[in-house]
């Protein structure tokens, strides 16, 4: 047998030196000190559940959509983009309108006994439509400010949002 293995043997084990370092008050200060700690992360995390943040406001379209465009836009650019969209806002509050009541059709639809899906389908396709209506209304109106913009501002929004121009071309 060589000496290391002997040696290693000899060793007494981790928990035994442990007991022979602290004693069993030490010990039992240390658990309640560690109860205490973990039983305080305890409480702070019930007490914040309790009072949850109320949601930011929900913001009408298309400001969510312009505000996000025009992050990364200059301010006359921004500008013009919010001047663009400003006189459509009865046509989207109605839109939306329209959009969440045909929505609301749909959930009234799959909770009734028995389910028609002709009915169904038909709110689906009026919810679809709806919501497609409003897209088109962004791209239309989007098309139509681009002329105004600088040049700078109109490859910002050709790259996408947040991309700060356009994409790059594949490399050959």
């Amino acid at each position: 047998m060589s000496g290391a293995a002997a040696h290693r043997r000899l060793q007494p084990s981790f928990l035994a030196r442990l007991r022979q370092r602290m004693s069993l008050r030490r010990l039992a200060l240390a658990s309640l000190a560690l109860n205490l700690f973990l039983g305080a992360i305890l409480a702070a995390m019930l007490a914040g559940n309790t009072r949850k943040p109320s949601p930011p406001p929900s913001r009408p379209m298309p400001d969510r959509f312009v505000e996000h465009m025009a992050a990364d836009l200059s301010d006359a650019d921004a500008a013009r983009l919010r001047a663009a969209f400003e006189p459509l806002r009865p046509r989207y509050d109605a839109l939306t309108r329209d959009y969440r009541e045909d929505g609301q059709q749909v959930r009234t639809l799959l909770q009734a006994e028995p389910v028609d899906f002709d009915s169904l389908n038909a709110a689906i396709a009026a919810a679809r439509a709806k919501r497609r209506q409003i897209g088109e209304l962004t791209e239309q109106t989007v098309l139509s400010v681009l002329p105004d913009l600088s040049p700078d501002g109109r490859l910002r929004l050709v790259g996408g949002w947040g991309t700060g121009g356009p994409p790059e071309a594949p490399k050959k």
